[in-house]
């Protein structure tokens, strides 16, 4: 039972509890919690650096998207003026063909419209000769020239 005044045992019992408590912060309490604090730091201080490197991730992948859809844009605005310069020059091709052809057609026509002149002036100079043969053959005897 309790005595009043407390006796020099709990006297004794507060002291041993006060060495106790010393020397248990001391040997595990501070440096438990220091270890502790230190865990808390790592973890934040890897949290935030986690955090920054998915920023930087982010800002990379939106530099990377853009810089891939200007190079898109680019090489198709390339493409559509190399397609546009081949259907000129196809075109010009076509053209410069077309003139070519449209020239030796009516170089030909010509040429043939002058042989057709030349043939039809022979064979006007030639009809009574060849009429005169015919008539021979014919007749079986010679007709005089005229």
């Amino acid at each position: 039972m309790l005595s009043f005044p407390p006796d020099w045992t709990f006297l004794a019992q507060i002291i041993i509890f006060v060495i106790v408590w010393t020397c248990l912060r001391k040997l595990l309490f501070e440096p438990n919690l220091s270890v502790l604090i230190t865990r808390q730091k790592r973890t934040t201080g890897a949290t935030s650096e986690a955090a920054a490197v998915n920023t930087e991730a982010l800002t990379l992948d939106k530099k990377y998207k853009e810089s891939l859809s200007e190079a898109r844009a680019e090489a198709r605005s390339r493409v559509e003026a190399i397609y546009k310069d081949a259907e000129d020059q196809a075109k010009s091709v076509v053209d410069a063909a077309r003139k070519d052809a449209e020239q030796s057609f009516l170089t030909i026509r010509g040429t043939l419209r002058e042989e057709i002149e030349q043939t039809q002036n022979t064979l006007s100079r030639q009809v009574d000769e060849f009429a005169r043969e015919i008539s021979e053959k014919l007749l079986e005897r010679s007709v005089p020239k005229p």
